[in-house]
């Protein structure tokens, strides 16, 4: 056993326990019977050694309607419990942090994080093909268990963890029934399976696992009754069939293919879905918490992904829009939110930036089939060997593949699935047509009620609820970018004294905006570059000069005088700087058409203005410019024939 493991698997309890009744045990049990204090410290637990704000906390006791004594009776909880764990020789675990608590939990003392441990080992020595320590992990894991978790605690938004936890329970004793079918253990886990079966009858994974097991136990006829059964629900509760991989165990049991039948053949039977020995990967990132708004793309997004099936199905959903504006995330979600769809694995990868685009898609083609079984001795070295297998891996499977910032459609060619049963997400800033196989959903900024709302979720209601002209200022000020209202949160978060308005004083400046949405990771910046490097010499010499312009739309014309260019080089110029994002279509088509910076792109382009003309001779050039454009303006209106 590994030293990581030894740690797990140390003798005594945890302090804490949330999988059951909540429980808290120093030296001497804890009792915690008040509603509130309940509530406080189970929601201080599940977020151990983070800070929960106190809106949240407010949410989860009194809902949407908090009373105005609510933060008094919240410190008046947090000191009962103080006072408790003190007394039990637990210490000063609860500390206030910014606008919030958060209580201080180390590794094993909570029952929750000592069980996500052994779930991670277990599913570790799964991958590496090693069922009998699986199992081991597995099932220690789910001894922790005492019962239904946080069980009667009266709270919606503690119900929701409730769920959360059940759920992902329910897959791990899947994880582990595969474990010990592989060890030839389907004599010893039929009841069970059978029983959980009961309980979750339209999992279509378990259904599999019991009728594995049953077939191998010499049960054919019960097998097949099964599947008689759990169609017959499927069809009547959903208007579905079982999907794909039920479908074909079926069909092998009915022909007498599927291997592994008596006790002497201990292998896994060779199917094309995850009970049979195949790892189901879950690799998405975790939600954003503060996710909020997008319900309509959302909405189409789920219909796209879980509609038809058929064989001209999109098996390709393009998310795209400028830098910042939260691709990444509204991926992130909807693969979360429709993970239990996708029930054979969600398979996850960023591009890296500036690598080379075959090595790179290669060696993401490498780490997919690692996670769905192959060892790496198994994964070919030629990359459409690598594709043709991965296509063959996941083929009659329902996996979702989401691939975050993709350079372009063809760069992701190799990872398109080659079933319908299958789906595929990119995020990218090109922009991209809807071509056959494909939808295509934009991204635009946030409009200020949506900005407000975001914001909110980020710092806290009652912060905006006392500040609303000045958060619908911030988020005018951040031009609508998730991004950048992400990086102003950031501050706001790290400084609880200092006021919304604040912040937004310090945002009229233009010539320090961009360096105030820094921070926490978040570089508002750092992604305009990365837009402004893409584009051609000619291009980015345009979107310096476009710094001088106020804000406000644009005609080519304007990008021909400040260039000195033609029309149709200009018009070239512009599109250009389009396709990088740092200039947006307007209106109008053709030479009517007209172009606009964005609020963050016009600072940006002044920043490298100012950058083009290091010396001062250079510099006062620029301030002739600025000082001629309005006659310069209206020269090239009429010379052009522009009226207005």
């Amino acid at each position: 056993m590994s030293p990581a493991g030894a740690v797990l698997t140390a003798a005594r309890p945890p302090y804490f326990r949330v999988l059951g009744l909540l429980q808290v045990e120093g030296d001497e049990p804890v009792p915690i019977t008040a509603r509130r204090q309940q509530v406080v410290l189970v929601l201080l637990l599940l977020n151990s050694n983070r800070v929960v704000s106190l809106e949240s906390l407010f949410e989860a006791i009194w809902g949407s309607a908090p009373p105005a004594t609510a933060r008094a009776q919240v410190q008046i909880c947090v000191s009962a419990l103080r006072r408790a764990l003190l007394r039990c020789g637990l210490g000063e675990r609860i500390q206030v942090r910014g606008g919030g608590y958060a209580i201080e939990v180390d590794q094993g003392e909570l029952d929750l994080h000592r069980y996500e441990d052994l779930v991670v080992r277990g599913r570790s020595e799964l991958a590496a093909k090693r069922p009998a320590a699986a199992r081991a992990a597995f099932r220690e894991a789910l001894a922790l268990w005492r019962g239904e978790p946080l069980d009667g605690i009266d709270s919606g938004v503690v119900r929701a963890h409730q769920v959360r936890i059940s759920e992902r329970r329910v897959e791990v004793l899947e994880d582990c029934v595969q474990a010990e079918l592989q060890l030839g253990l389907h004599n010893e886990v039929v009841g069970e399976i059978s029983a959980m079966v009961t309980e979750h009858p339209l999992r279509e994974r378990l259904v599999g696992q019991l009728m594995t097991a049953l077939y191998r136990c010499g049960r054919r006829a019960e097998a097949l009754a099964v599947y008689r059964v759990v169609r017959q629900r499927f069809v009547d509760e959903l208007g579905l069939e079982p999907g794909p991989s039920v479908n074909q165990l079926h069909q092998d049991i009915l022909t007498g293919s599927l291997t592994g039948h008596g006790d002497a053949e201990r292998p896994e039977p060779a199917m094309p879905w995850s009970s049979a020995g195949v790892p189901v990967p879950r690799m998405l990132p975790a939600r954003v918490p503060y996710f909020t708004g997008h319900a309509e793309l959302l909405a189409a997004l789920q219909r796209r992904l879980v509609g038809d099936h058929g064989p001209h199905t999109e098996l390709v959903t393009v998310l795209t829009g400028r830098g910042g504006v939260g691709k990444s995330t509204v991926a992130n979600e909807i693969a979360n939110t429709l993970a239990a769809e996708f029930p054979d694995g969600q398979l996850y990868a960023r591009m890296a930036v500036g690598e080379e685009q075959a090595g790179n898609v290669s060696n993401i083609l490498k780490q997919f089939l690692c996670a769905l079984g192959f060892s790496a001795s198994e994964v070919p070295a030629a990359m459409e060997d690598r594709a043709a297998r991965y296509r063959s891996a996941i083929a009659g499977r329902r996996v979702l593949t989401v691939i975050d910032d993709v350079v372009d459609e063809a760069q992701v060619r190799p990872l398109i699935p080659g079933t319908p049963t299958c789906r595929l997400v990119m995020t990218t800033r090109a922009r991209t047509a809807a071509l056959l196989g494909t939808a295509v959903f934009e991204l635009d900024v946030l409009g200020t009620g949506d900005g407000v709302e975001l914001l909110a979720a980020m710092i806290g209601r009652q912060r905006v609820r006392a500040e609303p002209r000045e958060a619908g200022e911030l988020v005018g000020l951040c031009g609508g970018l998730p991004l950048a209202l992400e990086g102003a949160a950031a501050r706001l978060v790290a400084r609880p004294h200092r006021t919304i308005g604040d912040l937004v004083a310090l945002l009229r400046d233009e010539r320090h905006r961009l360096d105030q949405l820094n921070g926490q990771g978040v570089d508002v910046r750092a992604t305009l570059l990365r837009g402004y490097r893409t584009a051609p010499p000619v291009a980015r010499a345009l979107f310096a000069r476009l710094g001088m312009l106020e804000p406000g739309g644009f005609g080519a014309w304007v990008a021909a005088r400040l260039m000195e260019l033609d029309a149709a080089s200009a018009t070239d110029a512009l599109e250009s700087l389009v396709d990088a994002r740092l200039v947006d279509v307007e209106s109008g088509t053709g030479g009517s058409t007209r172009y606009r910076l964005h609020e963050l792109a016009r600072i940006f382009a002044r920043e490298r203005l100012f950058a083009e003309f290091p010396s001062q001779d250079d510099a006062d050039a620029g301030r002739r410019t600025f000082g001629t454009w309005p006659r310069r303006e209206d020269e090239a209106r009429s010379a052009t024939g522009h009226g207005g």
